[in-house]
């Protein structure tokens, strides 16, 4: 599945792009001057800067899943299947957000054990087995039981993965925004300041959709 991963990976990446990159540059030039701290956030910057960023990065992963259990497919075709699945995706992205999110903010390895055995799964059992978003949820915590172990370290592993990746991506924008600057190109530092960040989401996106299709594959069979 990796070797299938790597080799896919200009498709894939190229077809989450603009689910990725785009908001997140879009909301960095043009959106609303980010909170000094958490008591200041906004609803508007909860709105704009996170939830619909959010949910449009949920739709290229979705996409990403589909295309990697679907290799003999083109992005289209995943983009189409992804189209279809995502209401009932999201839906159940959003009964489980509570949850998966007071055990992310409360304790880490919790909200981490609760979204493997939840929502890891998700995208690649929506595209698999088209359910009611409850039965959906059900199917996931069928899939992963006796797996939780495994899965939360996992998780754990890809999220300090996930960490280096955005600090290396804010560390090269902010680089190039000063040799820009320098240059006498601050629209330019701007830009890049925010692409660089957005590719960065962009690889951790696509990786996220892949490592549920594979952890599907390897689930599923014996589940089924």
């Amino acid at each position: 599945m990796a070797t299938a991963m790597m080799s896919d990976l200009g498709r894939l990446f190229f077809m989450v792009a603009p689910f990725t990159i785009l908001p997140v540059v879009a909301i960095d030039l043009f959106g609303p001057e980010p909170a000094t701290s958490l008591a200041k956030i906004s609803n508007q910057q909860l709105l704009i800067g996170l939830a619909l960023p959010s949910l449009v990065a949920a739709f290229g992963q979705l996409a990403a899943t589909h295309l990697v259990l679907r290799r003999d497919l083109t992005p289209r075709d995943s983009l189409n299947a992804a189209v279809a699945a995502f209401p009932l995706f999201a839906l159940a992205q959003v009964m489980m957000a509570l949850p998966v999110g007071l055990g992310l903010l409360l304790v880490i390895l919790p909200g981490l054990w609760l979204f493997g055995r939840f929502l890891f799964l998700s995208g690649a059992v929506v595209l698999n087995e088209p359910a009611a978003p409850l039965q959906l949820v059900q199917r996931c915590w069928a899939l992963t039981a006796g797996n939780s172990l495994p899965l939360t370290i996992f998780l754990v592993l890809g999220l300090f993965g996930a960490i280096g990746i955005g600090l290396m991506a804010e560390g090269a924008g902010a680089v190039l925004d000063v040799v820009a600057r320098f240059l006498g190109a601050p629209s330019v530092g701007n830009f890049l300041h925010a692409l660089m960040p957005g590719i960065g989401n962009c690889f951790v996106t696509v990786g996220i959709g892949a490592a549920g299709a594979a952890a599907y594959r390897l689930l599923a069979p014996n589940r089924s």
